[in-house]
């Protein structure tokens, strides 16, 4: 067919983009040409249908910029065959970049061999995947997207998940995404796109879509960019009739983007008038018609019948595709809607509570365009409905013990208590230990002391601090004899532990241990020193004339006058002397 471009020659191009480095080239838009960058060439062209020679710019997505351009970081072209050319993300460049395609004087639409009818293009995409070697494919639907997002990412209304403090997080920003695809598929999908990715899927047949169902994925969409342009350009015409030169087709879609960009279309973007629309009798009427028996433009080829141009794309290829599951189909688009109604409920998503008739509303709803989802444990992107790891801790909820909770996944013991946070896994009847002495607090009765765990004798001192673990009554021992403190008499006197006469001499040092009156025999005469009159001389124990002479020694014991009777005449010898006087 006549100005159909050859996918060989495209997949040549993109194949040959995708290899190594490449500096940055000339281009059209961007605030500054960059330097010359190293990076992963980008991949991929515009459709609609695919660009050729158009110019082509990298930005780092800046959610709170206006058109979401941040700092320009490549720019190049799409070649004669219309892939990407000469444009490089960064080597280091993180985070979301904006892919600009815009047309000059000598761009071709590769379809109809003539000038694009509508002349720029965006999407956007994860620099990293983009560097892995990503495609992108920007079209009048993504340039939809990324313009309704940008225009509702602060916003909380209809599904919306910002704050309204006037700066865009990164996380409200993809929240944005999602829910603007969502109402850009329910107005002006014409009920073909449901299964397609308007950021990711390829409108034309790749090297990657080989089986029937992803070619028919590529002509349902496919069907949709080429639907809206022939809307545009049926506008246009509707316009052009009342008033001659009053509109283009890319003036059309610009308008209808930026009317779309608040849920619905109405003429107005926000609350103000969009003058392009202003030679149309009735908008609504205009719009909400089903694009299938028009014409995409400049062709003489139906909307619903692009089976045959996509099988023309590729009839050389060079590029082992077999395009024969398609080139016969044809589409049935539905009408396009004014006003975005998810869930079909005749209530305007802006005006619905619950716009995708889930039974959970919008905000609390972590998927408030999905009415098969609601839920995302692990905060990681899938529902729980359809996230086989919902704590995205890489095992699968089946064969989690703990599926919503990222730190845990195994509970050996059958517990309760994750094998993580178990310090006794295998130990149903324990799962912590606190002093980390090894014994489990359910069985260590001392569970904040690390040098004790039992207590046998249930005294209060643990087995290793008491002298007497299985005495009650007896925990120390302090002069270490044996016998506890409480018992010993003498606690700090290892030679002592009783006294049995209690008179405070220890019985191993009492000589007299049953008799309190005396303690010690000096001269082991058994006779207490107390008692002992001669406690230095075992041969006296008693004075009893108190004369100074024990009795045994003197021979008159009672007469404290006389001791002596050296003649043994039983007068003392004091008298002897006296009466020889």
């Amino acid at each position: 067919m006549k100005g159909i471009f050859s996918v060989a020659s495209l997949a040549m191009a993109v194949a040959i983009a995708g290899c190594g480095d490449s500096g940055g080239s000339s281009g059209g838009g961007g605030s500054g040409t960059p330097p010359a960058a190293k990076g992963a060439a980008l991949s991929g062209t515009a459709v609609k249908g695919p660009m050729a020679n158009a110019a082509v710019a990298v930005y780092q997505l800046d959610s709170n910029a206006a058109g979401g351009k941040g700092a320009l970081l490549d720019e190049g072209s799409t070649n004669g065959s219309a892939a990407f050319t000469g444009v490089v993300i960064p080597e280091g460049t993180t985070g979301q970049v904006l892919i600009e395609v815009r047309a000059d004087s000598d761009t071709t639409d590769l379809t109809t061999g003539l000038a694009p009818v509508i002349t720029r293009l965006v999407s956007v995409a994860d620099a990293a995947d983009l560097s892995g070697g990503a495609s992108l494919y920007p079209t009048p639907l993504s340039t939809m997207v990324v313009k309704m997002a940008l225009a509702n990412a602060d916003s909380a209304a209809a599904g919306f998940a910002g704050d309204g403090n006037g700066t865009v997080s990164d996380q409200e920003w993809l929240t944005a995404l999602t829910v603007a695809q969502a109402k850009v598929k329910n107005t002006f999908g014409f009920g073909l796109l449901a299964d397609v990715d308007l950021l990711n899927t390829p409108p034309l047949i790749t090297s990657g879509t080989t089986d029937a169902a992803s070619q028919q994925q590529v002509l349902n969409y496919r069907t949709a960019v080429e639907g809206v342009a022939a809307l545009a350009q049926s506008l246009a015409d509707e316009s052009n009739g009342a008033a001659p030169g009053s509109a283009s087709a890319d003036s059309i879609f610009e308008a209808l983007s930026d009317d779309l960009s608040d849920g619905k279309v109405d003429g107005k973007a926000g609350d103000n008038a969009l003058d392009d629309f202003d030679n149309i009798a009735n908008l609504t009427q205009s719009v909400e018609t089903a694009p299938g028996s028009l014409m995409v433009p400049g062709t003489s080829i139906r909307v619903d019948s692009l089976g045959q141009v996509l099988a023309d794309e590729t009839a050389d290829t060079g590029v082992e595709t077999d395009s024969s599951a398609v080139e016969n189909s044809t589409t049935t688009p539905q009408a396009a809607r004014t006003i975005s109604d998810l869930d079909g409920d005749e209530i305007a998503d802006e005006d619905d509570p619950d716009m995708d008739g889930d039974g959970v509303e919008n905000g609390q709803d972590a998927f408030p365009v999905d009415g098969t989802e609601s839920q995302d444990a692990d905060q990681d992107g899938v529902g729980d409905n359809a996230d086989t790891d919902d704590d995205n801790d890489g095992v699968d909820d089946e064969a989690d013990a703990f599926p919503f909770d990222p730190q845990e996944s195994a509970d050996s013991d059958g517990d309760g208590v994750g094998d993580n946070a178990d310090d006794f896994p295998n130990d149903a009847g324990e799962t912590t230990d606190s002093d980390g002495d090894g014994v489990g607090d359910n069985s260590d009765v001392f569970p904040n002391d690390p040098a004790e765990s039992a207590d046998s004798d249930e005294d209060g001192v643990g087995d290793n601090a008491d002298a007497f673990p299985e005495d009650p009554s007896e925990t120390t021992d302090s002069d270490e004899d044996g016998v506890g403190d409480n018992a010993d008499v003498f606690p700090n006197d290892p030679a002592e532990t009783s006294d049995s006469d209690e008179d405070g001499v220890g019985d191993n040092g009492d000589a007299f241990p049953q008799d309190p009156t005396e303690s010690a025999d000096s001269d082991d005469d058994g006779v207490g020193d107390n008692s002992d009159a001669f406690p230095g001389d075992p041969s006296e124990t008693q004075d009893s004339d108190e004369d100074g002479v024990g009795d045994n020694g003197d021979a008159f014991p009672q007469d404290p006058t006389e001791t002596a009777d050296s003649d043994g005449d039983g007068v003392g010898d004091s008298d002897k002397s006296n009466y020889h006087k």
